[in-house]
């Protein structure tokens, strides 16, 4: 079965249709299945390079056009080393790269327009933050809209240094992607239902970056003022989660200055900001060419950052969540379910994300991610390896470690948080990927992709199976713990898709190894 972009698949079947949104008319199209899709909607105002994103004003109106084509992309580093293998165009798209990513595209049944008042899922690509697009073949989502009869929507984002440059001096308060994502949420909350989709069933999903970006969104959810509910109902975080505080605005200082001295700049000159907003002064490639060529180094790669104006920091974000206070907050914004869960080898693809030859390339590496006592406490816990230790042991060291603090100890801190303060949480873990899609033959991370977006032109018939019963049990168990408003297994249990293709509840073999960890955290008990 040939496995087209939309972007090609709408250009050969001339049915088009029109949908009115607040914003006046859009026309989609019809993918060969049936499925209606809409592409490259714009969510808010071409955004400003390091400034927030503005909605739509009310006077707004979209472009008299058909919205079939996939035209842009954020800019980007190329340095993906978990993408390395896949062809560029089927990870981000067939268009151009844009500083204006912030659209969405939204796939309805083939039943839309006589049918509505369908569930709505909102997929948040991953990338670690800095790669890939709402473009990404193998997350287009005409199958699984068509068979389980879900309205499904993408969101483009602002990604790397464009999505997450932070800094006291100047004042730069970062986190403009999540930003990004929470306004496309409130789009669609708004809109939704002219496309047939219930605004009263959102959930939203997440694939490892996209995974910690709704972890985000969940905390700025917990803390809504009073009767605000959030733009979404529930969430899934597939392999990610958060394991720590992000660091403050001064702490992320050294990273702007260094790419500010890497692209020849003056980071102490009083025009310094205006400067770098200016794209003629310092056009996007500039700084994606010190990111990729890694001229930054260990600074090439841009996290969220503690601001106020996103995410309070008082109190800490992980003690709120250890409180209970973020469960309690997000059940009085209308949050009633999350599921959050990982695959059986998530270190193989990990172990590839950057360039590791010795095991002094280890340390430097984690630093992207972690804080220095958090690398050297995890350090501390893991097998040393010689100086002359081949480069595929220190890779695979490096791959162990990323993942656990990545997916396996925080999406078990987040799952243990949830059901002690009684909150409606169902965990997953995944041992079987369709064969065709392993990397080197492990069940590693994102490969489960093609079972929870169905693509089915990758899938054997009986894998196709094995993907509709997953999601069926999935939304059933998701059902069922809403309906009795608390958890329905001890946080020991995990909803498991076995290597035989069984689907069954087993205990976590791997809880106290991974659990124990947990004391090189501050604040943890």
């Amino acid at each position: 079965m040939s496995n087209p972009h939309l972007h090609d698949e709408l250009a050969k079947f001339p049915e088009r249709l029109t949908v009115t949104t607040q914003y006046g008319p859009v026309i989609g199209g019809r993918a060969a299945n049936g499925a209606a899709v809409f592409l490259e909607i714009p969510y808010a105002l071409p955004p400003a390079r390091f400034e927030d994103p503005r909605p739509l004003p009310d006077e707004f109106r979209y472009e008299d056009r058909e919205f079939i084509r996939e035209t842009r992309y954020c800019v980007q580093p190329t340095n993906d080393g978990q993408a390395r293998d896949t062809p560029f165009e089927d990870k981000v798209g067939l268009g151009a790269p844009s500083e204006d990513p912030l659209f969405l595209n939204i796939v309805t049944p083939p039943s839309f327009p006589s049918k509505s008042g369908f569930p709505v899922k909102v997929y948040i690509h991953g990338g670690f933050l800095q790669f890939g697009s709402p473009h990404t073949l193998g997350s287009q989502a005409q199958y699984v809209a068509a068979t389980r009869e879900e309205v499904w929507v993408n969101i483009g984002y602002r990604l790397s240094a464009f999505g997450f440059l932070a800094s006291d001096k100047p004042q730069l308060m970062g986190n403009y992607g999540f930003k990004d994502q929470w306004i496309a949420l409130e789009w669609i909350k708004e809109n939704i239902a002219a496309f047939g989709g219930n605004p009263d069933d959102i959930q939203v999903t997440g694939l490892s970056a996209g995974a910690h970006s709704v972890h985000q969104l969940l905390h700025r959810a917990s803390h809504l003022p009073d009767g605000l509910n959030a733009p979404f109902t529930s969430a899934i975080l597939q392999s990610n989660a958060i394991l720590t505080t992000p660091q403050t605005p001064e702490e992320h200082r050294q990273q702007f200055n260094a790419l500010c001295r890497a692209l020849k700049l003056d980071p102490d000159s009083p025009d310094i900001l205006a400067i770098l907003q200016d794209p003629v002064r310092v056009p996007w490639s500039s700084i994606t060419h010190v990111i990729e060529t890694d001229i930054l180094g260990a600074y090439g790669t841009f996290r969220g950052c503690l601001s106020d104006d996103w995410i309070p920091s008082s109190p800490d974000p992980m003690a709120w969540q250890c409180s209970g206070g973020f469960a309690r907050g997000l059940r009085e914004h209308g949050v009633r379910s999350i599921v959050v869960g990982d695959v059986s080898e998530e270190w193989y693809l990990y172990s590839i994300a950057h360039s590791i030859q010795t095991p002094g390339d280890i340390c430097p590496n984690l630093r992207r991610y972690f804080p220095e006592k958090v690398v050297n406490g995890f350090l501390d816990n893991w097998r040393e390896l010689g100086e002359d230790a081949e480069s595929e042991e220190a890779q695979k060291k490096y791959g162990e470690i990323l993942s656990c603090g990545q997916v396996y100890l925080p999406v078990r801190l987040l799952a243990r948080d949830l059901l002690e303060a009684g909150f409606p949480v169902l965990r997953y873990t995944i041992q079987w990927t369709p064969e065709q899609s392993r990397v080197k033959g492990y069940v590693t991370h994102g490969t489960d992709r093609s079972l929870w977006a169905l693509r089915i032109p990758t899938l054997e018939p009986d894998q196709i199976d094995a993907a509709e019963r997953w999601l069926e049990r999935i939304d059933n168990e998701t059902k069922e713990i809403e309906v009795l408003g608390k958890p329905a297994r001890d946080v020991r249990h995990a909803l498991t898709l076995g290597e035989g293709r069984i689907i069954e509840w087993r205990d976590d073999s791997r809880w106290d190894e991974i659990m124990v960890l947990r004391k090189i955290l501050p604040g943890e008990r």
